[in-house]
């Protein structure tokens, strides 16, 4: 009856002195609960549960745990997750999933996470495009600075010249056109361009399927790795596209 008495109270001090990891599984898109998801966790003996409606719950002690949760159709896992959870004292933990989309199926995905870090041949190339379209841009301010200059220094030779009031008029009418034109010309050529990227994107996207990563884009678009990223940008803006940070870099997906 004592080694009873005193068994029982290990038990309940176990018990007492450990934590509580719960929480719920969600879908990545529409933020509801995913039913019949896979949820495991590295404990020892490992825990391993098929919630019916999302949600979990498994009492450790303290350390280091990976907590994974998979979600299958037709045999086929369509949605996973894993999260590192570091327990260092008693309690309650609320820890929810967000499922995405699994890559296993996906050779060329996960090949390219592999090869997220680039080498310093990839870096240099990079930093020269990027210095390129640096000095394109630098090019363009101090074109647009010219010719205001140009402009106001135009004004103040023929205000300074009296009896001329017609001549002055038609100098200031000519020099103030030419910029007005010039910056109209280059920002109707940028957006034109710009709308040419975007369709070259949108294009590649569909035809991969709706859904790649933002290196393996690179690869494939026409243009360089800045303005890849600023076509990216600028569809995402729209809601055209979805970009999710997964590992080391960006999965896009058409929306």
């Amino acid at each position: 009856m004592f080694k009873k008495i005193i068994l029982i109270l290990i038990l309940f001090s176990a018990l007492a002195n450990g934590a509580t990891i719960s929480g719920t599984a969600f879908k990545w898109y529409s933020l509801e609960p995913l039913d019949n998801v896979i949820i495991e966790i590295n404990t020892t003996p490992k825990q391993i549960i098929v919630s019916e409606n999302g949600d979990y719950s498994f009492d450790v002690s303290a350390g280091n745990y990976i907590l994974k949760a998979q979600y299958f159709e037709n045999n086929k896992l369509v949605y996973e997750t894993e999260e590192e959870i570091i327990v260092e004292n008693d309690g309650v933990f609320i820890v929810d999933l967000l499922l995405f989309p699994s890559l296993i199926d996906d050779e060329s995905l996960l090949d390219d996470f592999n090869d997220s870090i680039l080498s310093p041949e990839e870096i240099a190339e990079e930093t020269d495009n990027t210095a390129n379209d640096n000095n394109i841009i630098a090019g363009m301010v101090l074109i647009v600075v010219a010719l205001i200059l140009i402009f106001y220094g135009a004004r103040k030779i023929t205000t300074s010249v009296t009896g001329l009031k017609t001549e002055r008029i038609g100098i200031e009418e000519k020099y103030f056109e030419r910029p007005k034109e010039f910056l109209k010309k280059e920002t109707d050529l940028a957006k034109d361009e710009l709308d040419k990227d975007t369709k070259e994107v949108l294009e590649i996207l569909k035809r991969y399927g709706g859904r790649m990563t933002q290196k393996d884009l690179r690869e494939k678009v026409t243009f360089g790795e800045a303005k890849t990223s600023l076509v990216v940008a600028e569809l995402e803006n729209s809601g055209k596209i979805k970009k999710f940070k997964k590992g080391r870099g960006n999965i896009i997906i058409l929306k």
